[in-house]
């Protein structure tokens, strides 16, 4: 059968530490499907992330009114959290999927092409975790993405892991009293010991679920979650100076945080910021249709 007689689809995924997220097309970019799994952190293993991945684009063939067999026609390209790290990123390049061709980089590096629709730019992800990058003149900086705990500063999960050592301290009496120990409370339904017991082994996604009680309180003027989103702003501040520090980039600031850590940053830092062009998973689908030429010319031929 020749090319034409088989026109080819485009699927953009953004997998990340909560969701997995897929944007569907077909040849002329029109959008046929969107779709979400679960969590897709390439560190969670490569078994639970294809998995994930696979019923994110099964979901979407089939909303899109497609046959099941047609994800043989698909020329996919994912931003995935964890592909910063280059032993697991070169294993998912090789894994055995069945689609048209398989394009791989960060979640961050995605998200930038997609916020600035392909050209220069930064932008900083606050979403379960942090991360951040740069694009300039096709060479990328990168800073953060090490996973939580160790890199976590003013993400979910990050303000979620500080309003629970906030609580502990508190009820220890070697820390203020705050409102998050009652809404900790009333969220996780137990306190001191037993609040500690169930975090024992709890997910990044647990913690990130708190962080709406921290600006919750600090609404209501609680100063240890007043305290601890000046903490965070300021390392945002540090963030965009390193980023930018060799001239002017257009910078997004991206994730579920984004929206409420905003107005906790400088006038200055909120005059730079500007509204992402695209969605991550369209900036995939950028990436793929990029390599999609190579691709086929390497059939034809």
């Amino acid at each position: 059968m020749r090319l034409a007689d088989n026109p080819p689809l485009f699927a953009g995924i953004d997998a990340g530490g909560s969701h997995c997220r897929v944007r569907l097309e077909n040849a002329v970019g029109d959008e046929l499907a969107t779709a979400k799994s679960g969590p897709s952190n390439l560190g969670l293993g490569p078994q639970r992330v294809q998995q994930e991945i696979m019923l994110a684009l099964q979901t979407a063939i089939q909303l899109a009114g497609l046959q099941p067999d047609d994800i043989n026609r698909l020329h996919v390209a994912a931003g995935m959290a964890g592909a910063h790290l280059p032993e697991l990123r070169q294993q998912a390049l090789n894994w055995s999927l069945p689609f048209a061709s398989w394009q791989l980089t960060t979640d961050l590096h995605t998200a930038c092409l997609g916020a600035h629709a392909g050209q220069d730019g930064a932008v900083i992800i606050l979403g379960t975790g942090f991360s951040a990058i740069a694009l300039r003149q096709g060479q990328e900086h990168l800073i953060g993405g090490y996973g939580f705990p160790v890199n976590a500063t003013c993400s979910g999960a990050g303000l979620g892991l500080e309003a629970v050592k906030a609580v502990l301290l508190a009820l220890d009496e070697v820390g203020p009293a705050t409102q998050l120990s009652e809404r900790l409370h009333d969220d996780l339904g137990c306190s001191g010991y037993l609040l500690a017991e169930k975090l024992l082994s709890a997910t990044p996604e647990l913690y990130a679920r708190l962080a709406p009680l921290v600006f919750a309180a600090a609404d209501e003027q609680d100063e240890v979650a007043c305290a601890i989103l000046r903490q965070g702003a300021a390392f945002i501040e540090l963030v965009v100076t390193r980023l930018l520090q060799d001239g002017s980039l257009p910078l997004c600031l991206l994730g579920g945080v984004a929206g409420s850590i905003t107005p906790w940053l400088s006038a200055q830092t909120r005059q730079a910021l500007v509204s992402p062009a695209a969605s991550a998973q369209q900036g995939a689908i950028w990436l793929a249709r990029r390599e999609y030429p190579q691709h086929r010319m390497e059939r034809m031929g």
